[in-house]
């Protein structure tokens, strides 16, 4: 019974705590940064695998930054045939490694080691990703006022169609709830995998532990979510910038679903004893940004925290009633919660009217939990079929972001 109800309230502090973060969030005032004179110089690293055409689209919408100061790094891996750069420009440096590397880690590492030594800073891509002219601006005024770690507004490149509209609603919540939130409460934003940029010695240092895993285990799942607990862990709030916005390729069959989950579940439940760690270390030493972090990393996947809830409120009405109406309530808080974030978030129509459709979503996340194991060999990569220049897509969703225009005004 004890054990019950220890669940019970952990599920219910977990369901309520999104909406309660959000409403404090909100009401509190923005923080403004305080920039000092800095231009920092980026390394823009893109890793490609198996991939030759996917990120060629974004090449080219980095070499149209407003901001002067930066270099774009192309991985090319597992590719057996030769390429030719189809972008020829002196800020575009093309790695081809032979014999193949096989991993994400591994072509970063490349990277840090055979780039120029005037970078301070290294911003992270995925192959699929797109980002307008001010996103490196953006990224610098953060690093002027002494983050030095910043997580862009990552948002769905793709919406059309039922599963990329499911991908695009959890990404537009997450956003808002894991990344904005903590920020905007004087924590740290989690890491996205992508868009976000560290100063170079920080993440040298990391990518160096992660390919000791690598020679060790033969796999690195889940780099951006050590890489977030180890910044934390060592006192570095990670900055969000709401007006960096980088576009991200979200899945289009259910196929894809338990792949992506499978992965990001194994890496969950990895992190678990880390993220433990890092509260009792925030505990012991009184620290708001470890404390805060621990707590919301911990956080269950929403399919589980959901489905157990759901599970305790059935047997509540054997083991203890008022338990039911205890239950009930906080899942009623939390759906209201995952509305409310959506709205504050400026979630677009398309992707809400998506919502009815999760319970396609949810079965495609319980059979990513039956590949975890798996998950733990094998990266899973997913493939990429959206392939769109970054004019077009800026064109015709620009307005989705008026809110933060103010931002891209002072840049010009």
């Amino acid at each position: 019974m004890i054990l019950f109800e220890i669940i019970v309230w952990l599920c219910c502090f977990y369901l309520l705590f999104p909406l309660f973060s959000g409403l404090l969030a909100v009401l509190r005032p923005r923080e403004n940064l305080r920039e000092k004179p800095f231009s920092a110089n980026f390394a823009c690293i893109i890793t490609v695998y198996k991939e030759k055409d996917i990120a060629w689209p974004l090449v080219r919408a980095l070499l149209k930054q407003d901001y002067p100061h930066y270099q774009v790094y192309l991985v090319a891996d597992g590719i057996e045939e030769t390429l030719e750069n189809q972008v020829q420009d002196e800020k575009l440096t093309l790695f081809q490694p032979k014999p193949f590397l096989n991993s994400k880690v591994a072509s970063i590492a490349l990277v840090l080691e055979k780039m120029k030594k005037t970078h301070s800073h290294v911003v992270i891509f995925d192959p699929d990703n797109l980002v307008p002219t001010h996103f490196l601006g953006v990224l610098n005024r953060y690093h002027a006022a002494g983050f030095q770690a910043v997580q862009g507004k990552r948002i769905a490149k793709n919406t059309s169609g039922t599963y990329a509209a499911l991908d695009a609603l959890g990404e537009y919540y997450y956003d808002f709830a894991v990344r904005n939130v903590p920020y905007r409460l004087g924590s740290s934003s989690t890491i996205a995998g992508s868009g976000m940029s560290l100063e170079r010695e920080i993440y040298q240092q990391n990518i160096s532990l992660e390919m000791q895993v690598l020679k060790e285990k033969g796999l690195v799942v889940a780099e951006d979510k050590s890489l977030q607990v180890q910044l934390v862990g060592s006192g570095i709030r990670i900055g969000y910038a709401a007006a960096a916005i980088v576009f991200d390729e979200k899945i289009t069959a259910a196929t894809q679903v338990g792949r992506q989950r499978s992965r990001w579940l194994n890496s969950y439940f990895g992190q678990i004893p880390t993220s433990f760690r890092l509260l009792l270390k925030g505990l012991g030493s009184g620290d708001w940004n470890r404390i805060y972090f621990a707590v919301m990393v911990s956080m269950p996947p929403m399919v589980i925290l959901v489905g157990v809830s759901l599970l305790l409120l059935v047997a509540s009405l054997w083991m203890k009633v008022s338990y039911f109406f205890l239950l009930a309530g906080c899942l009623i808080l939390f759906a209201l919660g995952f509305l409310t974030l959506l709205a504050w978030n400026h979630t677009p129509m398309e992707v809400i009217k998506a919502i009815p459709k999760i319970p396609l979503f949810v079965w495609g996340q319980l059979s990513g939990m039956l590949k975890i194991r798996k998950a733990s060999k094998d990266f899973m990569a997913t493939s990429h079929q959206e392939i769109t220049e970054m004019e077009p897509l800026w064109e015709k969703r620009q307005h989705e972001f008026s809110h933060l225009q103010a931002w891209w005004k002072e840049l010009r």
